[in-house]
């Protein structure tokens, strides 16, 4: 059940983690030749995005080997096309973001820059170790000065936007209950591809058949299914969105309709149910107050790409 818990980030070392988020409000149409997408009034060229697939090509090989590209990690896709389909909605998102922040002002002098520059250099020990990584990674000097001038726009954006808010009491007890901060559940499922294999473990279960059994039959999920598909104790922020809301919505006993999630669809049955008072909105304030921060950071990101034009070619 690993692979259900949610990450909160992917970060790929010393470049923008490849965020998954697809600008909603995209249009394709005609851009003119060599321009991969035109947001707002600025473009992106396909040297930009060959240049950036290039680098991300070679830190994938260099980190975990040569055929790492084309190695499978779902069905139907590979690490490259993973990155291919992503890259460049990361590419007009961090865009938008680096616009944003030079609307609100944000600017780094070439002396500033240059500092970020020397401060990187600086982990490397050694200018040597320093040309090592330029060339491991197939990055030019100027590529990495463009995305430490990108990451630190970005960051002070954020810090200026996000990191200084300070949520209401009001607004912590909101999320406490909407995220059920002090109930944990105990739950079993069966994961499998379709919606129609869903629907069939169930008619399989109406007829008598052990859930346990078909689990470690049927489900997609190995490492809960050799438990007969259990999961053990979990908490709302544990899972991901739609599995947590049909489990936490459940009875004990109860056996759910097939569940949709980024894994495939779940059949779930809950076992047990607890509710921890120990656990209250003073002890999980700190955390709380990271959750709101992160759900405000995809409200802003939303916003920012709701209100642009952007046209993908």
């Amino acid at each position: 059940m690993n692979k259900l818990k949610q990450s909160l980030a992917l970060v790929l070392a010393l470049c923008m983690g490849l965020a998954v988020t697809a600008c909603q409000n995209s249009n394709t149409g005609a851009v003119e030749e060599g321009v991969k997408a035109k947001v707002n009034d600025k473009v992106i060229t396909q040297e930009e995005y060959d240049e950036n697939l290039s680098v991300y090509k070679k830190m994938v090989e260099t980190q975990y080997g040569a055929d790492a590209w084309n190695m499978e990690i779902s069905e139907g896709q590979t690490m490259g096309s993973h990155y291919e389909s992503n890259l460049l909605d990361q590419m007009i998102m961090d865009l938008l973001l680096v616009n944003a922040a030079e609307k609100e002002g944000v600017t780094i002098t070439d002396e500033e820059l240059q500092g970020e520059l020397d401060n990187f250099k600086s982990y490397l020990e050694t200018d040597e170790k320093y040309q090592q990584f330029l060339e491991s990674y197939g990055m030019s000097e100027d590529y990495l000065k463009e995305s430490l001038r990108k990451e630190y726009l970005i960051n002070h954006y954020l810090s200026i936007k996000i990191e200084n808010l300070q949520p209401s009491d009001e607004e912590l007890q909101t999320l406490f209950n909407d995220l059920k901060m002090n109930e944990s559940v105990r739950a079993s499922h069966i994961l499998v591809k379709t919606e129609e294999e869903a629907k069939g473990v169930i008619d399989r279960l109406n007829k008598g058949e052990s859930f346990e059994d078909l689990a470690k039959e049927l489900s997609k999920d190995t490492a809960s299914a050799e438990k007969g598909g259990d999961l053990d104790y979990f908490e709302y922020t544990d899972m991901v969105q739609p599995f947590s809301e049909a489990a936490f919505s459940m009875e004990v006993g109860e056996i759910s309709e097939p569940v949709k999630s980024e894994f495939g669809y779940h059949v779930i049955k809950v076992t047990d149910k607890k509710v921890d008072s120990a656990v209250t909105l003073e002890s999980k304030k700190s955390v709380l107050t990271e959750y709101y921060k992160s759900f405000k950071y995809e409200e802003l990101l939303e916003t920012l790409k709701n209100e642009a034009n952007i046209i993908k070619n």
